[in-house]
């Protein structure tokens, strides 16, 4: 097994954390600044040639009630897990799990958090699904180990070469 110190370091911080947020009010003030963060490897960015195929990530804990399950948007750590879409799902049918944002605005406009028909207004080919998970979240190591590598998955799948990134 490889050693993770990200993990590790995660692993001493969360028992001081869950104690904080089971609170109420939960005291994030109190632990959120101590959270380790991972270390980043920054990534070149490639220049797109040819017609772009764009994909929508969205951490508003979009999710469609009549086939998936909602996040679990009350769990003291978040939702480590995501959720695929199909790009022409109805309006109607997104709903979001989401504590952390009035789902009022994103249920009269959609686009605001899902912009797929300002993609389409300006003549840009959308990917066939969105991506979305719910953007609080401290259970960033399995984020990262896991939900990461399957949303990259997706982003291939659908053979984008592009993505808007809608963060919550």
């Amino acid at each position: 097994m490889v050693r993770n110190e990200y993990r590790e370091r995660w692993a001493k911080w969360i028992p001081s954390a869950l104690e904080a947020l089971a609170k109420e009010p939960p005291d994030y003030a109190a632990v959120m600044p101590q959270m380790p963060l991972p270390s980043s490897e920054k990534a070149g960015l490639a220049a797109v040639i040819g017609p772009l195929r764009i994909s929508l990530l969205s951490s508003s804990g979009a999710y469609d009630p009549n086939d998936q399950a909602p996040f679990a948007a009350s769990s003291i750590v978040g939702d480590p897990t995501h959720r695929v879409l199909d790009i022409d799902l109805p309006t109607e049918r997104f709903s979001f799990a989401h504590e952390h944002f009035d789902h009022a605005s994103a249920q009269s406009d959609l686009e605001c958090i899902i912009p797929r028909g300002t993609l389409g207004a300006l003549g840009e080919e959308a990917a066939r699904h969105i991506i979305s998970w719910c953007g609080f979240l401290l259970d960033w190591p399995t984020f990262i180990e896991a939900t990461l590598p399957q949303i990259v998955k997706q982003v291939h799948i659908d053979r984008s070469n592009a993505a808007i990134i809608v963060p919550l």
